[in-house]
């Protein structure tokens, strides 16, 4: 044998080297799935943080439209409050009191009005009150209702 020969790893060690390689193979298997996971769960908990953002950023949104259109609703006469009965704008057709179409961010909300003639009873004082019941509802694409409001207007004296 060559002095070069006899100095290599693999003839000091032929047995012990045959072995660490292997080791060594299984260490980076075991190393590649620890860092595959490791990606996962991160990867994982970004998108989750993307969505809860979107969640926050639609709840916000759907807010402003409700407020807006019950506002729009409340400013108009009592005798025209029923002719928003059945008002719908569906997801990224909502327009202002002033028919501006909403930002390009609204595209997710779409919001519904219904009004109701109503006779309110407070038992307490024996009154009974006409009225219409107002309820705005903002939704997402999937029709999934967010943010629901609620008013009674008392019908003027005459």
């Amino acid at each position: 044998m060559s002095p070069a020969a006899h100095n290599s790893p693999m003839a000091l060690c032929p047995a012990r080297c045959a072995t660490a390689r292997g080791f060594t193979l299984l260490e980076a298997l075991v190393a590649s799935v620890i860092m595959s996971l490791t990606v996962t769960a991160v990867a994982m908990a970004l998108g989750g943080g993307r969505q809860h953002a979107l969640e926050a950023r639609d709840q916000l949104q759907a807010g402003l439209a409700a407020e807006a259109l019950m506002d729009e609703i409340l400013a108009a006469d009592y005798a025209d409050l029923i002719s928003y009965d059945g008002h719908d704008e569906p997801p990224g057709s909502m327009v202002t009191f002033d028919d501006d179409p909403y930002p390009d961010s609204f595209y997710r909300i779409g919001r519904r009005a219904a009004v109701v003639e109503q006779l309110l009873s407070i038992g307490a004082l024996g009154a009974k009150i006409k009225g219409m019941d107002i309820a705005v509802e903002a939704y997402d694409l999937e029709g999934r209702i967010i943010v629901t409001l609620s008013r009674f207007v008392p019908e003027p004296a005459p």
